[in-house]
């Protein structure tokens, strides 16, 4: 056997997480969460285009992930966009995604959409409009723009991969705060990548579900540092997790990039994979 054989026989065995020439629509795109898996998908070679619900704000992570790239020497950089979107909103969402898809001269191939919030009311008390706005940005938003990605990618027949962010409160009720609307929300994402799957597996669309536990994002960290019960809620979490304590963004980006490679996940499609440092196992 040759070295080239040798090289050839790796190759087709060991998956790679390279994005080059792939454009990215990271949603939620000035977020904690967001700002860490942008790094890692420039660092993989994939264009991104940042989308939030602020202009201004969306912008300003566009430039500071651009910076980033070039404290990295990142060369070349790949194209960094920034786009104002209200997910919720369906036609505002495809107006985008068009956009996008005629700036970059291309169809968007891979959706990380990390958009969505929390309330916490309890179920006797939740204002019902709150419910309602929650459960529409969250559930039908995640929809709206698989919905609109996925279209682009069958008119061009071209494949992709959707990855949503559930949440481990879509399998289970989280303690002590009250969170039902965000909780069935999440559960009927979970649902939607399962259904999505199945329907757009005949376009070599793969769709999945990324379901953190609790993350110490800077806005958590905040909350936690100025609320008075911040560190008694805390506390309370990271007991019921095995690992006894919340993770950090960084630890969700491998499974971002195995979800996003076409090679490593190329088999998987309708999962919901649960990265929560064990807290549903208790």
């Amino acid at each position: 056997m040759t070295l080239e054989d040798v090289q050839d026989s790796i190759s087709s065995i060991v998956p790679s997480f390279r994005l080059d020439g792939r454009i990215a629509v990271l949603t939620g795109g000035a977020g904690g969460l967001a700002v860490t898996l942008s790094k890692a998908l420039v660092a993989q070679g994939a264009h991104v285009a940042l989308v939030d619900l602020n202009q201004s704000v969306v912008e300003q992570a566009a430039n500071e992930l651009i910076q980033w790239a070039q404290s990295q020497n990142i060369n070349p950089i790949p194209n960094i966009s920034a786009w104002s979107c209200n997910v919720g909103d369906s036609n505002n969402v495809d107006s985008c995604v068009a956009q996008i898809n005629e700036y970059y001269n291309d169809v968007a191939d891979l959706l990380i959409h990390t958009a969505g919030y929390c309330q916490n009311f309890s179920a006797l008390e939740y204002p019902n409009e709150k419910a309602a706005a929650l459960v529409n940005v969250n559930l039908l938003g995640s929809y709206y723009i698989s919905k609109s990605i996925a279209k682009s990618l069958v008119d061009a027949g071209k494949p992709g991969s959707l990855i949503l962010i559930g949440s481990m409160s879509g399998v289970i009720v989280n303690d002590p705060q009250p969170q039902v609307a965000y909780n069935i929300s999440k559960a009927g994402v979970i649902h939607l990548v399962k259904s999505l799957a199945c329907e757009w597996s005949k376009y070599n669309i793969r769709v999945n579900c990324l379901s953190p536990g609790y993350i110490a994002t800077p806005l958590t960290k905040h909350v936690i540092a100025n609320d008075p019960s911040g560190q008694e809620l805390q506390n309370t979490w990271e007991s019921k997790i095995p690992i006894h304590r919340m993770a950090e963004p960084k630890e969700f980006v491998g499974s971002i990039l195995y979800l996003a490679s076409q090679t490593a996940s190329s088999y998987t499609t309708g999962e919901n994979l649960i990265v929560d440092g064990g807290y549903q196992c208790w």
